[in-house]
């Protein structure tokens, strides 16, 4: 299963007439473009099928091959009243395309289904709106570059993704302004891009629009132009969505994973169908991101092991060669292991397998913990995207694509999962499978973890004594030093001692990193335990739906928090942090 690329579309309705050549081949060029960048990802349009620029888009999307999300702001018996008599046959014609799956959005609270055209029906289109912005990875918007008061246009969907209109009160009408990008600093204007096609409107001729190319926001009507490339973050995402994407294909296919988890079995059965599938999506990307972070943990840890086992044969080496058999076998033996350990190591650190394990690993965390939220109703209390943009994560190689696939997962309408999953069975159900589950999981690691803490105590400590012990044997019984100093040491002595360093200083080395590795993971899993069992105390005292729900979204901020934050202290340990790149 492939984690779809989204492209939402917000357009006018009333384009210039001889504009609509011209938007049309931008329209092909962008998406071709998007499709040469994503081999082995789907590529889907969700778009309103407004008359005008969305009809267009749709157009071109379904001939492109592209799957097309019709997602309707009411039925299509009322909403095709808006459409003149030759776009309401192109709406049902392209409804009507194997390509398009249509999707009519629940009616927003307190709007009348059946008002007239105006201010009864814009709670309608803002809707199709605010569902746009929340579910579309990227922005296509045919636009005139124009601010407007109307609420759900072109212009409000354009600055409200792009965080350039906060409120219904900031409506007015100064224009937009347009700043040019600085491409040193294009990744202070994130997250979100939107790719602007320049639509001229009405029936007077207007004189050539500039060129496509990408916005970001700055401010109130304030924007960042980045011109006709596409800026190196978002060319970042879809490289990393689409390597996601392959690798998990291509390593399923060759049943590398021994198994794909799943939540889903813990929950029972599931009545609504909605509620149903909001689930699967969730998981399917759970199981996808856990499978490929064991797969690549269990890689990482054998590489690990790998250059710890080679550090080891060097030192045993060095010491039959300089003690027992002064032999040039053994030193050929010796240069070939360092030469080939180099080799294998420049070689290897190209995979990532540990940068990779970190990413995927925080994934399938998130996703677990938006399941369970998904679950007991409390998901819309928690943004995960939020949090993922507070630590900074996100501006980590690898990491910036995660907030597509978070996008992926959310209910394409609101209303279809609203309280249902508010119920006291389901509520228990959690409790019992992720709060407890989760404080029996880390309570068990920490007891492991600090009984090997202290084994390595005691390793180290017992390591120590025993250099102390055979310094003082050596001080007492060897030649004295100063006879050492005044002839007998040689250059071979020399160049010996610095050939036994280097597998000491190896191992030292690795033991440092192992330890404070294991410090950091101790610390984390002390702070989820804590978090888990204040929650389990908490959800074990009669409280209300609601209560519950408050409680439990707490302690999924606590744990997301908590993962992110040391998923960057391992990130440091092992790699350059952004701004040293």
């Amino acid at each position: 299963m492939s984690s779809p690329f989204v492209i939402g579309v917000s357009g006018h309705r009333d384009v210039h007439p001889a504009a609509l050549e011209q938007l049309s081949r931008h329209v092909d060029e962008f998406l071709a473009d998007l499709k040469r960048r994503l081999p082995d990802t789907e590529l889907r349009i969700m778009t309103g099928m407004a008359q005008g620029a969305d009809l267009l888009v749709a157009r071109a999307a379904a001939q492109a091959g592209c799957k097309v999300d019709a997602v309707l702001p009411m039925p299509l018996e009322q909403y095709i009243e808006d459409f003149a008599g030759e776009s309401a046959a192109s709406l049902r014609a392209l409804l009507a395309d194997p390509a398009v799956t249509p999707i009519v959005l629940s009616p927003p609270p307190g709007s009348d289904r059946n008002a007239q055209h105006g201010a009864g029906r814009s709670v309608f289109y803002a809707n199709l709106t605010q569902t746009l912005t929340a579910k579309c990875n990227l922005l296509l918007a045919l636009w005139d570059g124009k601010t407007s008061r109307l609420e759900g246009g072109t212009a409000d969907t354009v600055l409200r993704y792009l965080g350039a209109r906060s409120s219904h009160a900031s409506h007015d009408d100064s224009s937009v302004e347009f700043q040019a990008a600085d491409a040193a600093a294009e990744a202070a204007w994130g997250p979100h891009f939107v790719y602007w096609v320049p639509a001229p409107r009405g029936d007077v001729p207007a004189v050539a629009p500039p060129e496509p190319g990408y916005l970001t926001g700055i401010g109130e009507n304030l924007l960042a132009a980045h011109g006709t490339a596409m800026p190196h973050p978002l060319a970042q995402q879809l490289a990393e969505l689409n390597t996601y994407n392959r690798e998990f294909q291509r390593l399923h296919g060759k049943q590398a994973f021994a198994r794909i988890d799943s939540l889903l079995p813990m929950l029972g059965s599931i009545d609504s169908q909605a509620d149903r599938e909001s689930l699967q999506r969730i998981d399917a990307e759970y199981g996808k991101a856990d499978a490929l972070a064991v797969y690549y943990q269990r890689h990482s840890n054998r590489l690990f092991r790998g250059f710890s086992l080679t550090a080891s044969c060097m030192a045993l080496l060095f010491l039959i060669y300089a003690k027992l058999w002064a032999n040039g076998v053994l030193l050929s033996i010796y240069l070939t292991i360092l030469l080939l350990s180099v080799a294998v190591f420049h070689r290897l650190r190209t995979h990532q397998w540990f940068s990779k394990h970190l990413v995927y690993r925080v994934l399938a965390e998130t996703m677990r913990i938006k399941f369970f939220l998904r679950a007991a109703g409390a998901d819309r209390l928690v943004s995960a995207t939020e949090l993922i943009n507070l630590t900074g994560i996100d501006q980590f190689s690898g990491f910036s694509w995660i907030a597509n696939l978070l996008k992926n997962v959310e209910p394409l309408d609101q209303g279809d999962t609203d309280g249902r999953a508010a119920d006291r069975v389901r509520l228990e159900s959690v409790h019992r499978h992720w709060i407890v589950g989760q404080q029996e999981y880390f309570r068990r690691h920490v007891r492991s973890l600090e009984r090997d803490h202290r084994r390595l105590e005691v390793v180290k400590s017992g390591l120590l004594y025993a250099i102390a012990a055979f310094a003082l044997i050596l001080l007492v019984f060897a030649v004295p030093l100063h006879e050492r100093l005044l002839g007998i040491i040689t250059w071979k002595d020399g160049v010996l001692f610095l050939m036994g360093l280097l597998p000491v200083w190896l191992g030292i080395w690795e033991l440092y990193q192992n330890k404070m590795a294991m410090r950091e993971l101790l610390w984390q899993y002390r702070n989820q335990l804590g978090h888990f069992t204040i929650a389990e105390l908490q959800l074990s005292r009669h409280t209300t739906a609601d209560r519950s729900q408050q409680i439990l979204a707490q302690v999924g901020k606590e744990a997301l928090m908590e993962s992110y934050l040391w998923t960057i202290h391992r990130y440091h340990r092992e790699y350059e942090p952004p701004a040293a790149t």
